[in-house]
């Protein structure tokens, strides 16, 4: 097994009640074999980005310490997306959901496989996302550039705290 490093999860809900989604998203990671949750960063207010007319989502960003593949992370993570009532494949491409749980950065590693791509391909234009991950890591930077992700035009954007 790999050691241990910093992943970065984006959480984010915009059905039902999302702050208890979101608030059971984040026990179910406490509670998963090979997490450590580290930090969550505060939860934000925000539109969709894309899809059909739909409702504000709550997004929030929570940081591990595990030594699991990156595959492995993932299928622990969707597995807690389906226990939260997530249909995949999606219904509707970008359309509202109960729970989304994305990783978004793996300190040191860029991933390019199907179905996973490290760092999030769209992380370095959604605030919504960037801002919860600097929230947790602030010294995220792109793994293969080197380029810290707290100087992006992102980084700046106005977000509401929920």
């Amino acid at each position: 097994m790999k050691h241990a490093r910093r992943i970065a999860l984006a959480l984010g809900s915009n059905l039902g009640d999302r702050e208890a989604t979101l608030a059971r998203a984040i026990a179910d990671l406490r509670a998963t074999p090979g997490f450590v949750v580290v930090d969550c960063s505060p939860l934000y207010v925000t539109p969709p980005a894309g899809g059909p007319p739909q409702g504000d989502y709550l997004n929030g960003a929570v940081l591990l310490s595990t030594a699991l593949p990156a595959r492995e992370v993932l299928e622990r993570t969707q597995a807690i997306e389906r226990a939260l009532g997530r249909v995949r494949p999606d219904p509707v491409r970008w359309g509202p959901r109960t729970i989304d749980i994305d990783i978004l950065w793996i300190e040191g590693e860029c991933i390019d496989e199907p179905g996973l791509e490290v760092p999030h391909p769209r992380l370095e234009g959604r605030v919504f996302a960037l801002r919860p991950l600097l929230d947790v890591a602030p010294d995220a930077a792109h793994p293969r550039t080197g380029k810290r992700y707290d100087v992006l035009p992102a980084a700046s954007l106005p977000i509401t705290r929920a």
